[in-house]
């Protein structure tokens, strides 16, 4: 059976003002496991207890790139305690990327991060936004460029399929092209709000423009599968953010019991 997990993105006021509280809402809902954006002021161990009771499992946390870099044992340390299985990066910044000086640097810090991951019992993610499907001159996008040239024994993707598309890109391809690489996939979805310009709209897991069934096959194609689905939805606007965490949870549910 499918995992699926809470983001706590949406949720960050919320988990700010009462993180239990939130996790209590979210594991009410069915989430089998949460994936944290810091710990909000929290213990690590403290939290792991909590979580135990709920009977959530903590996927894993977001951390920028400068901060796991620069205090990668602290980090690490941290979450280890917290018992995630998975530590999630961003991207390094502009001077970092393919083609800048420093894109060498930003290699190597993955590695090195990934290898440091791995001594933790956890494994290293990249976490993908709109900016890394950028072409680059070679034809590649900066996303390729970061997972080709990193050992894929010590960094794995965890492509965001809802950026991706709306990056200009085609998700499939970056399932098909990392297959075995994307133990957590963020199912994100979202719909146009003026094309001419552009802009978007979040909307909950199934009700935007996204193709969930398609790309769910997609990742039952992989080998290994993918161990955890993020239902993913970084804004609520007027709505109550757990009504649309329950429309993501019970869509995506849905979809794995049909689909297998």
């Amino acid at each position: 059976m499918a995992k699926i997990a809470s983001p706590l993105f949406i949720l960050r006021e919320e988990c700010a003002a009462d993180l239990y509280g939130a996790l209590k809402k979210i594991a009410a809902i069915g989430f089998g496991g949460a994936e944290f954006v810091g710990l909000f002021g929290k213990p690590a161990a403290e939290i792991k207890k909590r979580m135990d009771d709920f009977g959530l499992t903590p996927l894993g946390c977001h951390v920028p790139f400068d901060s796991l870099s620069l205090e990668t044992e602290k980090k690490l340390t941290e979450l280890a305690a917290l018992g995630c299985p998975f530590v999630t990066i961003g991207p390094p910044g502009e001077d970092g990327l393919p083609g800048a000086e420093n894109y060498g640097a930003s290699v190597a810090a993955f590695n090195r991060i990934g290898a440091e991951a791995k001594k933790y019992g956890m494994r290293l993610l990249f976490h993908n936004h709109a900016g890394e499907l950028k072409l680059t001159a070679s034809g590649k996008t900066i996303l390729e460029y970061l997972m080709d040239d990193t050992d894929p024994e010590l960094v794995s993707l965890e492509p965001d399929l809802g950026w991706i598309k709306i990056g200009g890109a085609d998700p499939a391809y970056y399932l098909k092209k990392y297959a075995g690489r994307c133990p957590v996939v963020h199912f994100k979805d979202y719909f146009p709000d003026g094309a001419a310009t552009g802009e978007f709209v979040f909307r909950p897991t199934g009700y935007g423009v996204m193709n969930s069934a398609e790309l769910y096959a997609e990742c039952l194609a992989m080998s290994p599968r993918p161990e955890w689905y993020v239902t993913d939805h970084d804004c609520s606007y007027e709505r109550d953010p757990y009504f649309d965490l329950r429309l993501s949870y019970d869509y995506f549910k849905n979809l794995t019991e049909v689909a297998g």
